[in-house]
């Protein structure tokens, strides 16, 4: 086989492979990554505001439960989308300035998981609350809310803002 014969065929194998290989795409990844984070914090800011919508009901004297009940139930199903927004490669290491989110989350995922159920199980509390129409009640669920879910997480696994 001729010289020049055997670099076109080395060539063309070459060119094929490239052609073939399954594509890597290291900006789509981390597209995917910082629309997790974006999600994350949207859903988080999400869940704040119905926190303090409640409490602002509450500071006021209202009486419309039915209000409080919804937003708790809005709590109850954004804290079961929690641990889908937390994919490997997103912690405050790995996206410095753009998360809060420490590593331990992913090397405890088990117990970020349980702490997102936890609030997911205290705010069906809070909208239990809110639906027998006691106020008082919904105050004190409101604060275990607080405690049990948002804040246990955020002192575990969650870097403090500056």
């Amino acid at each position: 086989m001729k010289r020049t014969t055997l670099a076109l065929l080395v060539a063309g194998a070459v060119i094929a492979a490239g052609y073939f290989a399954p594509r890597y795409s290291p900006p789509a990844w981390a597209d995917d990554v910082q629309a997790a984070v974006d999600a994350r914090r949207a859903l988080m800011k999400a869940v704040g505001g119905e926190m303090k919508a409640i409490a602002d009901a509450l500071d006021v004297k209202s009486t419309d439960t039915a209000s409080m009940q919804k937003h708790a139930e809005l709590i109850q199903a954004d804290a079961a989308r929690i641990p889908t927004l937390f994919p490997t490669g997103s912690s405050a290491d790995d996206l410095p300035g753009k998360t809060h989110a420490k590593p331990e989350i992913w090397q405890n995922f088990d117990d970020f998981k349980t702490i997102a159920a936890t609030l997911g199980t205290e705010a069906g509390k809070l909208a239990d609350a809110a639906k027998s129409g006691d106020t008082t009640a919904v105050a004190a669920q409101l604060d275990q809310t607080a405690h049990h879910g948002c804040g246990a997480c955020h002192k575990q696994f969650r870097l403090p803002l500056q």
